[in-house]
């Protein structure tokens, strides 16, 4: 017989189970996910500051104008000194994301 979903274990969270007593987005980390630094460092709210910066910007991809961007983007990469201020955010679309994130992991 299935069992009625039970509320996430994290405070404040209303959210119910996927899985191990937690929501999908409190989900434990997969050990394998903690080796980087940028994997271990965790934003404070990122969830609403990047549906804000969405917003925002009328999900327009910064790059090529086009409507329906999904993601957001560092326009400095905290790499190389960006922050993950909204004033250094903004709305992309998955292909120009892409092709930004290839050019500068080749260091141009």
């Amino acid at each position: 017989m299935p069992r009625a979903k039970s509320v996430c274990l994290v405070d404040g969270c209303i959210r119910t189970t996927v899985r191990d007593g937690r929501c999908a987005e409190h989900q434990l980390r997969k050990p394998w996910a903690n080796r980087s630094r940028r994997n271990r460092e965790v934003i404070p709210g990122w969830s609403r500051i990047r549906l804000r910066v969405l917003y925002r910007d009328r999900k327009t991809c910064y790059l090529c104008q086009s409507t329906g961007a999904n993601e957001v983007d560092h326009i400095v990469p905290v790499a190389r000194g960006g922050t993950h201020d909204p004033t250094n955010l903004a709305a992309v679309c998955s292909a120009c994301h892409r092709q930004k994130t290839q050019r500068e992991s080749r260091g141009g």
